[in-house]
């Protein structure tokens, strides 16, 4: 399928090459932004990257690009920063998503997108409205229920492959935990690279990867690493009472999105 503006622009007689460059330029500065916001938060790629791509090139490719850049991006901070990682955490959470994958696949095919998009949005915005409203609570430590985990891992593992947007159950849980900066970084960057490697492996057996998602994930490569940079650095130095603030932010803003994206029926 020919996206409106590749479509737009071969009307005008532009070659298909170009208009190929030009997504792949658009593709990049994408993924410019969405890697700062990765490696300032820890997460956020593909639920900034995802319904952006989406527009210029099919949402099966955005995904699998999505899959691509994830990997490079996660090993990238989970190597800088693997003395932080909690690895208890991301034990319990990596192998509950790896189990609940298959699932995310077989409502993939049977389940509206819209409809899980709608219900991401709503459970994402409502629990982003009750940890503010517990800010000062969930700055104490708490008491580790090791079911939790094992929940938020399984659900994310489901949205991994059902939407590619497996963040938001992580940040949930992972914020009740009263992690450091480092720690919530390191930790959830170590779980979404487990995630990517899987996925993309499900997608490699289901025939989903094709050449020109390889293509405009090699080119957005350059941005993807300037992006890292910049926004591992930006975070550095930000304060941990800022740094709280974003993150919730930035999952107020993915529920939001899902829940527009859905009204207007852009997606599914």
């Amino acid at each position: 399928m020919t996206s409106p503006l590749v479509g737009s622009f071969q009307f005008l007689g532009v070659v298909h090459f170009g208009a190929l460059t030009l997504t792949s330029l658009w593709i990049a500065i994408i993924i410019l932004v969405a890697s700062f916001f990765q490696a300032s938060a820890g997460f956020g790629l593909s639920l900034l990257s995802v319904p952006l791509m989406a527009l210029v090139v099919a949402p099966e490719t955005a995904v699998v690009v999505s899959f691509f850049v994830g990997v490079v991006t996660n090993s990238m901070t989970t190597t800088v920063r693997r003395a932080a990682i909690h690895w208890d955490e991301v034990r319990a959470l990596s192998s509950s998503a790896l189990v609940m994958m298959p699932i995310g696949v077989v409502i993939l095919v049977t389940v509206s997108a819209g409809v899980l998009r709608l219900l991401l949005g709503v459970v994402t915005c409502a629990a982003v409205a009750w940890i503010m409203s517990r800010r000062g609570r969930l700055s104490a430590p708490s008491t580790r229920r090791r079911w939790h985990a094992y929940f938020a891992g399984g659900v994310s593992g489901v949205l991994n492959t059902a939407l590619s947007t497996n963040g938001p159950p992580l940040v949930i849980y992972l914020r009740t935990r009263s992690l450091d900066q480092a720690g919530f970084r390191s930790t959830i960057s170590t779980v979404l690279l487990i995630s990517n490697v899987g996925g993309l492996a499900m997608l490699l057996a289901a025939g989903a990867v094709h050449r020109d998602a390889i293509l405009f994930a090699v080119t957005a490569t350059p941005a993807l690493l300037l992006g890292w940079f910049l926004g591992n650095r930006w975070a550095t130095n930000l304060h941990t009472e800022r740094f709280t603030l974003l993150v919730d932010l930035l999952l107020l803003a993915g529920g939001i999105a899902a829940i527009t994206k859905t009204a207007i029926g852009a997606w599914g």
